[in-house]
């Protein structure tokens, strides 16, 4: 982390870190990436210097397959809510089990992907662009034709759906790939994720690559999905002390915090209502209801229409976001009403019609409902696209500060608010008691503190950790020496000891013909454990070659003195239990699981322990997972590779 030099009040120097900053968010919608916007404006604000990035999920994906899928998400809530509930309803734990555990796809998810199969126009949306990851797009082909092929009830036998389920976590994988591939190259200090896909693909890359970088997530909705909840996010940002309070008697009590929704600065100075109406130039004592679709538009111009028809005195002020036919219905719609209904389009001024409004009608997005509560407007949504946007509507009924309307009951309800001046003030006081307009200094300020802390951390840790690791390794070089002399193992190059043992299990034959039955010798080798630390790799992949190197020298030392010292004459086979089973097979080892039982469980912990100790690579310390392998080799196969047979090919292979 770079530093600059600052001043201290004393007048000596000390040292700021300029705190590199990753916003991942997802161009779903557009809440997302205002929240995300909000953020990096309180980061500017508070931390001058800092140096932010922000990574939209999307790009992580070929261009036409994301916005193939933007596009079907919005036809799946809209055309198909129920559908779309189920599927959001999946928790954690079935994606989990999809995509680490290799389990069969649940029957709403199919159902889900066949809808979806079945909508897309794959000739006109994934035509050939020059777009990055095309595989993407051979995939999704891929994975809608099988779907297709099941939704049109061909015959099948679950092959389809095994090979559906196999390439989601192929994709997952790839793209998981790409995100690692991201941080690793802009290398931040903290990575702040506003919607909870991407924070679960953070999560999986920082547990499955051991990336060290501390994560936050904020929550953009007034409720908390369970794929929230990742192992790999460090704390959490929540919009309300009441979504912390369901949550405070589990486990991730400790990672929570309710600061809210983070909101764009003009929030923090927001223009009183007649100033607000003098601004946008309308009637400063008409009854104004401001009717919202998110930055898509949707349903605005159906609202206003029924509104304008069944309202003879309200004044309506429609914000249509991007949504063009939207845009012309409802100029037609002015011309028809005079006077009563004005249209903006996108704006990034939405406070200053939030406050010139005496009511909200709107889709209950996150950041919309976050927004109009920090205006201190109720809000009556007509539509809810189940998902999140139930959490929004519950919070709004909960707090009654807005409810959720059917259209033929809209006009009623406007009434029975806009008619009682006193209700409509109790009712605008408790959305402004509830609306958090410091939210984005919130998360900034939560963001900066864990860079701070993580930075405190490792400069503690790192000695005290290397310190302890260099004791648990000498202790186990000590164990070592005194096994090694037990058992009367010999040293065999730099990194093997050999030693000899009784066979005891069942008669085996091997592919060259060699058998080992019960009571035969066999010899067994064992890693000279202190040479690892002296392998000086910096990474994984230098450790690997190194030490495959140095293997290879060992099994010719071990061929040669096979074929000269009498004590390894009879030795017909070989044996040996360890984690490394890439290496053992391109050595040239029969390799197999240990079967599971206690002994794998104990064999298992005493590698994570040898590799902790001894890997001389940081990397492979902290993403190792030992698993415990059988390897066998037998008299012959060492000489046909090691020894005086082996052919000058198979050295010319070694020497590569």
């Amino acid at each position: 982390m770079k530093t600059r030099s600052d001043k201290s009040d004393s007048g000596s120097d000390i040292k700021v870190p300029i705190p590199r900053v990753l916003l991942l968010t997802s161009t779903l919608g557009s809440g997302h990436l205002r929240a995300t916007q909000a953020v990096e404006a309180a980061l500017q604000e508070r931390a001058p210097t800092v140096i932010v990035q922000t990574l939209d999920f999307w790009s992580l994906l070929d261009t036409q397959t994301a916005q193939t899928l933007r596009q079907t998400y919005l036809w799946l809530a809209q055309e198909r809510p129920d559908l779309y509930e189920r599927l959001y309803q999946l928790d954690q734990h079935t994606w989990r089990d999809i995509i680490e555990h290799h389990e069969p796809l649940p029957a709403v998810l199919v159902d889900g992907i066949e809808w979806l199969a079945a909508s897309v126009d794959k000739d006109t949306l994934l035509e050939p662009d020059g777009s990055t990851y095309l595989i993407d797009r051979e995939l999704f082909r891929l994975l809608r034709i099988l779907l297709v092929q099941r939704a049109r009830k061909v015959p099948e036998n679950g092959v389809r759906v095994r090979l559906a389920s196999f390439l989601i976590r192929w994709g997952w994988a790839r793209v998981a790939r790409r995100l690692q591939a991201h941080v690793q190259a802009f290398c931040p200090d903290v990575v702040v994720a506003t919607q909870m896909t991407p924070a679960a693909l953070l999560s999986s890359v920082k547990i499955r690559h051991g990336l060290d970088v501390p994560a936050l997530g904020v929550v953009t909705d007034f409720g908390m999905h369970d794929v929230w909840l990742q192992p790999g996010i460090d704390g959490y940002c929540l919009p309300h002390e009441s979504i912390a309070a369901r949550l405070q008697a589990g486990p991730d009590a400790a990672r929570l915090c309710a600061i809210g929704i983070p909101l764009m600065p003009n929030l923090n100075n927001l223009p009183s209502q007649p100033e607000a109406r003098e601004q946008l130039n309308l009637d400063p004592n008409a009854p104004l209801v401001l009717v919202l679709g998110g930055g898509l538009g949707l349903g605005v111009d159906t609202v206003a229409a029924r509104l304008l028809a069944d309202t003879v005195y309200v004044h309506l002020l429609v914000l249509v976001g991007h949504n063009a036919s939207a845009l012309a219905t409802l100029n037609e719609l002015a011309a028809r009403y005079p006077g009563r209904l004005s249209v903006w389009g996108w704006t990034d001024k939405i406070e200053v019609f939030l406050r010139a409004a005496d009511v909200v009608v709107g889709k209950p997005g996150g950041l919309t409902v976050a927004e109009t509560l920090a205006c201190g407007r109720p809000l009556l949504a007509t539509c809810c696209l189940r998902g999140q946007e139930s959490f929004n509507v519950r919070f709004l009924e909960d707090h009654k500060v807005g409810q959720l309307v059917h259209e033929d009951d809209l006009s009623t309800a406007l009434e029975a608010l806009i008619t009682n001046p006193v209700a409509l003030a109790e009712t605008q006081d408790r959305a402004w008691a509830l609306g958090r307009r410091d939210g984005a200094a919130g998360v900034a300020q939560a963001a900066l503190t864990l860079v701070q802390s993580h930075h405190h951390h490792q400069k503690q840790e790192a000695p005290r950790m290397e310190w302890m690791r260099h004791i648990v390794q000498r202790c186990l070089v000590r164990v070592d020496k005194l096994y090694h002399r037990w058992h009367g193992l010999q040293p065999v190059g730099e990194v093997l000891y050999v030693g000899r043992t009784r066979y005891r299990g069942p008669t085996m034959t091997f592919a060259d013909g060699t058998q080992l039955k019960s009571g035969d010798l066999m010899g067994t080798l064992h890693f000279n454990n202190a040479r690892f630390p002296r392998l000086e790799a910096d990474t994984s992949i230098r450790a690997a070659f190194r030490f495959t190197r140095l293997m290879l020298a060992s099994m010719r030392i071990l061929a040669e003195q096979e074929r000269k010292d009498p004590l390894f004459s009879e030795l017909e086979v070989y044996h040996a239990v360890s984690w490394l089973r890439p290496h053992g097979a391109q050595i040239g080892f029969l390799t197999e699981p240990v079967p599971p039982g206690p002994r794998k469980y104990l064999s298992s912990v005493y590698f994570r322990l040898l590799v902790w100790a001894f890997a001389p690579a940081q990397d492979t310390r902290d993403t190792a997972n030992p698993e415990p392998t059988i390897y066998w080799l037998t008299r012959e196969q060492l000489q046909q590779r090691f020894g005086q047979k082996a052919s000058a090919d198979n050295k010319e292979g070694v020497s590569r």
